[in-house]
């Protein structure tokens, strides 16, 4: 049955949501099915028993034009992994999409540590944010560690006026993102970032890019100096190098 319900046309598949004897598999199958309705939808949510799974709440969320209060009330009894599909699934109409992350915006404070270390490594840019606001280390390491995270986006929450002394610290001791020069760049020119940070994302500096920096009239005075210094000591290098 479950194989033929995923070719069903919209007639064959209400049939099917409408009998009592279905179960999980052909509830998901029929939920998953481009002909899926929100009239379908509601049909397979009629059946109580049903909606002990996590994921068939999820999907009858995801069912373009389901009635909005239904919608709330099943994204409300979602875990946060479950939010966190229903926010990323393509499919996922943008209302719902918004309802299902502004819900693990409220429920973030209360996720033990290793729920927001998977959340961490599994979430997009709207959670980004606020998961560096928690400030917890393991938390921002995990972040960090994040494929969907981009080189933009680190270098959006380091030059936020409020980054904590920890998010620096970590990304500084990144494999992924230490080496690359935009980063180091970011850390040296923000005056948020811790000096003994700033002083270390130089060392993998360039001459032209310590140069750059230190014509920049809003470098903070000690990174100013370690520039300065640096310059001049590889400087001295390279002409005993040449003699």
């Amino acid at each position: 049955m479950t194989e033929r319900i995923s070719s069903m046309g919209p007639d064959q598949l209400l049939t099917v949501a409408e009998s009592e004897g279905l179960d999980d598999g052909q509830a998901i199958e029929i939920l998953r099915n481009p002909h899926c309705s929100a009239e379908m939808a509601e049909r397979v949510a009629g059946h109580r028993r049903l909606l002990g799974s996590d994921r068939i709440r999820r999907l009858v969320c995801s069912v373009r034009g389901m009635p909005t209060p239904r919608v709330a009330d099943l994204v409300a009894t979602l875990p946060w992994l479950g939010l966190l599909q229903l926010a990323q699934d393509p499919k996922t109409p943008p209302t719902v999409r918004r309802m299902a992350e502004r819900r693990l915006l409220l429920r973030l404070p209360k996720l033990t540590l290793g729920e927001k270390i998977g959340l961490a490594r599994r979430t997009h840019r709207a959670l980004y944010g606020p998961l560096v606001a928690t400030a917890d280390a393991q938390v921002v390491v995990a972040l960090l560690e994040n494929p969907r995270l981009t080189e933009t986006d680190v270098v959006e929450f380091l030059n936020s006026g409020h980054t904590h002394p920890i998010v620096f610290s970590a990304v500084l001791r990144s494999p992924r993102w230490a080496p690359r020069r935009g980063i180091r760049m970011a850390m040296a020119r923000n005056r948020s970032t811790p000096l003994p940070v700033a002083l270390s994302a130089l060392a993998e500096l360039g001459p032209g890019e310590l140069r750059v920096l230190a014509e920049d009239p809003g470098l903070p005075e000690g990174v100013r100096n370690g520039v300065l210094g640096l310059l001049k000591k590889r400087g001295n290098i390279l002409g005993k190098t040449m003699l």
